[in-house]
């Protein structure tokens, strides 16, 4: 995608009204046949299930499946059937009410008796792709040609995952220690619900948590819209069901942050939760600017999954420019966590204060992580996401996304509708106006990523030079100013620098006339207004993999 992206933005300043009229047609028709492309793809495939009435597991295609795998009911090979997110459990459609009976799923809560050892929960077939057996340690494949005697499938437990041979079940010691990842699991037995049923299809109302005694015990929350990211989140929310308790996951598409934040009383002052969040630079502010706003201390700790188009705070932690979930994801994600360090990130406040007749103001305030930009890269952004809104957006997929903005930042190529900004704002950094030529963008930075993986600071900058680093949690903002949409082409892939207007710990900008500005990927048309940002005095708590 890159290559794609540096070939294209290599043409931008050879274009003219005569290429218009090739380019635009071209790409119209490419984006016509990846949409038609896209939507048979959907209606030819079968991703929706429909559960029985009453069903306790929770059914997902079986499309999601790297391998082959045999009902746990009948034992027979599908061809076409379910497996249950939760436990693992595959079967074909035929027997999924037979499994709803008679073959429990995960349990979310239970009324165990304090200090009662848990016991394995195995599954039969569909164990891990490496699995072995743990008795003979022989290679488990989860089907009848695996260890099993007279035909009976290999099994795996659904907490800890370790797998065994029906033949050698007997010998394996029936006490769960939730494996390896059992830092990171509520354990059913500790997790009370304000109702009797635990059904996985219910919403969950947790009514109290009882802490464990586990070493270093740091439960993770996972949360995704499951629609977004090319339904991506879907899929994740699915992986990680199978790896915690699933009352651990949550789909951000049905329940409010408030009470996702509620895990924070929940777990008491003395156990510190970890969210892990499935989305994009928006969704991460989001969850941060609401944790905040309920004063909830200790911050809580963030780790992201990219799953969004610019994914730039992903970029910066070290946790990739996007996402794929993947069979074995989940485990590689969590693996990585351990490794990860807590670092803080610096929390501003923008505040817009809207000069009205009669010398009436209004005020609203809202927490920038990221940037905030006033000027043409926040009217592309803002008219990308009046398309995504509109009831015509049919098709969810970054790559279509970033087609998207290419075509709207060619559109500002030709209207430059922000042409000469510099007359039309104020600019002031610790409370010293700046003289600006002419330019079309202002950006403020708190982090070394913009605009999908631009390190803006300092792109284009000699290695010797005496530039001021960039940090995240220095308490400094660093602004600079992009003269026109060719600039920031030319900036994305590296063959400019943009107008490094200086670092400060206050930024007032004074906008004269209706402009577009952005608040880490959030765009909106402001009216004359005098924008002020200041540092909110706390910090946010992220997981990065690489020092800052």
């Amino acid at each position: 995608m890159d290559i794609l992206k540096s070939t294209w933005f290599s043409y931008l300043p050879m274009l003219d009204w005569e290429s218009v009229t090739v380019f635009v047609p071209v790409v119209s028709a490419c984006i016509v046949i990846y949409v038609s492309v896209q939507l048979l793809s959907s209606f030819l495939s079968d991703v929706h299930v429909d559960a029985p009435s009453g069903a306790t597991h929770s059914w997902t295609s079986l499309d999601a499946l790297p391998k082959a795998s045999h009902c746990g009911v009948c034992e027979a090979l599908l061809v076409e059937g379910v497996y249950c997110d939760c436990c693992g459990l595959c079967v074909d459609r035929g027997c999924m009410r037979t499994a709803d009976r008679h073959q429990p799923c995960k349990a979310v809560s239970t009324r165990q008796p304090a200090g009662t050892p848990w016991r394995h929960h195995f599954v039969k077939g569909n164990t891990s792709l490496d699995a072995k057996c743990e008795v003979c340690e022989d290679e488990c494949s989860g089907s009848t040609c695996g260890g099993g005697e007279g035909g009976d499938l290999d099994l795996e437990c659904c907490w800890c995952h370790r797998a065994v041979h029906s033949s050698c079940r007997a010998k394996l010691a029936n006490v769960c220690d939730f494996g390896r990842l059992r830092q990171f699991i509520v354990p059913p037995h500790s997790l009370e619900l304000a109702g009797r049923r635990a059904s996985i299809s219910n919403r969950l109302r947790i009514q109290s948590i009882k802490p464990v005694d586990w070493p270093e015990w740091t439960p993770i929350i996972v949360l995704a819209n499951k629609t977004s990211g090319n339904k991506d989140g879907g899929r994740v929310l699915s992986m990680f069901r199978r790896l915690l308790n699933p009352a651990q996951v949550v789909d951000l598409g049905a329940v409010p942050m408030e009470a996702v934040l509620e895990w924070c009383a929940l777990l008491g002052p003395r156990v510190r939760p970890l969210f892990l969040i499935a989305g994009g630079d928006g969704t991460v502010a989001w969850f941060l600017t609401t944790a905040h706003r309920l004063n909830i201390k200790p911050s809580p700790a963030v780790c992201v999954i990219p799953l969004g188009t610019g994914n730039d705070l992903a970029r910066v932690l070290g946790w990739g420019s996007s996402y794929t979930p993947t069979d074995d994801g989940g485990l590689q994600i969590l693996t990585k966590v351990q490794a990860a360090k807590h670092i803080p990130l610096d929390r501003w406040l923008v505040e817009v204060e809207v000069t009205r007749p009669l010398g009436l103001g209004k005020k609203k305030g809202l927490c920038m992580y990221n940037y905030l930009s006033v000027g043409v890269d926040a009217q592309v952004t803002l008219d990308f996401h009046r398309t995504r809104h509109s009831p015509f957006y049919i098709v969810s997929s970054r790559l279509f996304n970033k087609v998207l903005y290419l075509l709207f930042g060619t559109q500002q190529v030709m209207e430059r509708s922000c042409q000469d900004l510099d007359q039309r704002i104020e600019l002031y950094l610790d409370g010293v106006r700046q003289e600006l030529p002419s330019i079309e963008a202002i950006v403020v930075l708190n982090i070394p990523s913009w605009g999908a993986g631009v390190n803006l600071w300092q792109v284009g900058s000699d290695e010797n030079s005496d530039l001021p680093e960039q940090s995240v949690n220095d308490g400094l903002l660093e602004v600079v100013a992009v003269y026109s949409s060719f600039h920031i082409a030319q900036l994305q892939v590296g063959l400019s620098e943009p107008l490094r207007i200086g670092q400060a710990k206050c930024v007032k900008i004074k906008m004269k006339s209706k402009t577009a500005m952005q608040v880490d990927g959030e765009p909106w048309l402001q009216q004359p207004a005098t924008i002020t940002v200041t540092s909110a005095n706390n910090q946010a708590t992220v997981l990065s993999l690489v020092d800052r």
